[in-house]
């Protein structure tokens, strides 16, 4: 039976609204989560840190709200020593996968840039919360979120925490400037001949010798490939570094890695910052006479490379193309009716090709310049528009991260067009592109490392690591007169459709094959001899021209031209390209 409140006595009416406020108050639990941040390190070794700070202030404010159903979940989220400019954080990500998980109701945090710093990242923060019903609540900034007016506050809040962050930064960089302007050195990637000391450059014996070594033995090199070469025969290693993950280095220098060593003006007491060179606080090891021989042979090289033109463009792979005995293949040209082939030859060098006596001459190597860059720009260019091989790059980087990449590469395949010559070969240089020319193949790979430095627009590193990326280049070996040719097939088209041509001539070849056996052609006639043979092709072949799976090099012209046809099937398949 109903009860109206008005008819009950006071005490009664007070014992109900008491009860029903109770049962609200229970239908009400709300588990909140902590979380906090600090963007340095300094200071969270001590037992009270700003983290511990952050964590009480907000203990507190959730057990003023006990009354409300406030819970404190045990699960803490800590990040010490991480910047609020990025969602990459450890403890972020758990928060917000348990929001998702409906195991977080509120996040508590002591300021709104404790969360984040970032107008972007906080809408994506702000979507998960509310896909989850989910909120958030600053314990020294009182507004409420649930209003138009509570979003400007927190957005006009926001944008003063995204304007301190931007500050910080261009602080940090103007004492960097200025800090090298004075000599000092600002940390990095410790070089070749040098160990740190009090955060300060200390030749290292041992290895300054090795640098000396190789500023010396350039200038007896006919260029920095030879140098390569020679160095690895010596076994001359890059230095070794202690990162978080372990040791690093230790491996043969790359052409990049010499080229940047014997370039950096550290090894004469100088600093570079960005295009400015500093007299540094730290000892020379490298003479300014042998300096500047090495500056002007590197100038003399550059200047050389630089005049590498084809007539009808740039050489894309000079410096990057070898052949199978790893000889470097030089751009080349010749004429016939009028017309100029280009061509990527071995080069014959007495430094590197050394007869070896008993031992013949390796052949040289030679290959259709045009299809060559274009497959290395087809490979290159399938890569970057692959989001899964872009994201299997590394999988520990985070859903913003990987997709930020993905973004970045569908960029840098812009640069390698087919009308864009110059930002080709500065991408290819950058990926550390190499191509290797085997007499029935072509292998090309990169470099993993330089391709995620240029994804996350990191400036260029001074090593290529060994771990390399291998590309898809399709080849297909043809047979002539002249003997056997290496075609680039190219990158194969999706929904490849079957050549009419083809098709057309199978049907000819049964069509010519019928009328010889029933009498309708004559018996000297050759082209229906030469058509009728190719109605014995294998099933297998016939089948993958009527279905367009053929070899690229595989035409009508050049089906319909074979001098002979074997009849066993096997030698069919090699002959036309099957195998």
């Amino acid at each position: 039976m109903a009860i109206a409140l008005g008819d009950c006595p006071r005490h009664h009416r007070n014992t109900l609204v008491g009860a029903a406020l109770l049962r609200n108050r229970r239908m009400k639990k709300l588990r909140c989560a902590i979380y906090t941040r600090k963007s340095t390190e300094e200071g969270l070794d001590m037992d009270f840190n700003s983290l511990d700070a952050q964590r009480e202030a907000c203990e507190a404010y959730v057990t003023s709200q006990r009354s409300e159903g406030w819970t404190l979940v045990p699960n803490a989220y800590d990040d010490g020593g991480v910047s609020g400019g990025t969602m990459e954080r450890p403890a972020l990500q758990r928060l917000l996968c348990d929001v998702r998980a409906g195991k977080v109701d509120v996040i508590v945090v002591y300021k709104v840039d404790r969360l984040t710093r970032a107008l972007s990242d906080f809408a994506k923060i702000v979507d998960v919360l509310d896909a989850a019903g989910a909120s958030f609540v600053s314990v020294t900034q009182a507004f409420n979120t649930t209003t138009s007016m509570g979003r400007l506050t927190l957005n006009v809040l926001l944008s003063f925490a995204q304007f301190e962050r931007e500050v910080i930064a261009e602080r940090v960089r103007d004492k960097v400037a200025q800090s090298k302007a004075r000599g000092i050195w600002m940390g990095g990637v410790v070089p070749l001949g040098y160990d740190v000391e009090d955060r300060k450059l200390m030749p290292n014996a041992i290895e300054a010798t090795t640098v000396v070594h190789i500023f010396r033995y350039y200038l007896d090199q006919p260029s920095v490939r030879a140098l390569k070469l020679a160095l690895d025969a010596q076994g001359v290693r890059t230095k070794i570094q202690q990162g978080k993950s372990g040791p690093r280095g230790g491996v043969p220098f790359s052409r990049g890695a010499l080229y940047w060593l014997l370039s950096n003006p550290i090894y004469i007491g100088k600093l570079r910052h960005k295009d400015k060179v500093h007299e540094g606080q730290h000892e020379a090891i490298i003479s300014t006479d042998l300096w500047d021989a090495v500056q002007a042979k590197l100038e003399a090289s550059t200047a050389e490379r630089a005049n590498a033109i084809i007539p009808n463009g740039i050489a894309l792979l000079t410096g990057m193309i070898r052949d199978a005995d790893d000889r470097p293949m030089s751009p080349s040209f010749t004429v016939k009716q009028g017309r100029r082939y280009h061509y990527y030859v071995s080069s014959i060098s007495k430094d590197i090709d050394r007869e070896v006596p008993g031992k013949p001459a390796a052949p040289v190597a030679r290959i259709a310049a045009r299809s060559i860059e274009t497959a290395a720009r087809d490979a290159v260019r399938e890569l970057l528009l692959d989001p899964a091989r872009i994201a299997g790059l590394d999988d520990r980087a985070g859903a913003a991260v990987t997709s930020a990449r993905i973004d970045t590469a569908a960029e840098l395949a812009r640069q390698v067009g087919p009308h864009a010559d110059h930002g080709a070969r500065n991408l290819f240089e950058r990926l550390g592109l190499t191509v290797r020319v085997h007499p029935r193949r072509v292998a090309a790979s990169l470099s993993a490392s330089a391709l995620i430095a240029a994804l996350e627009h990191l400036p260029e590193g001074a090593d290529h690591e060994p771990d390399r990326i291998d590309l898809v280049i399709r080849t297909d070996v043809q047979r002539g007169k002249r003997g056997t040719k290496l075609v680039i097939a190219g990158l194969e088209p999706v929904g490849r459709k079957p050549d009419p041509r083809l098709v057309n001539l199978i049907a000819k070849a049964h069509r010519a094959r019928s009328n010889l056996f029933g009498d309708q052609a004559s018996p000297r006639d050759r082209h229906i001899e030469r058509l009728a043979r190719l109605a014995y092709l294998a099933p297998d072949i016939t089948h993958a021209i009527l279905d367009g799976n053929q070899p690229a090099a595989l035409t009508s012209r050049r089906l319909l031209k074979l001098p002979a046809l074997p009849l066993a099937w096997p030698d069919q398949r090699r002959l036309l390209g099957f195998t």
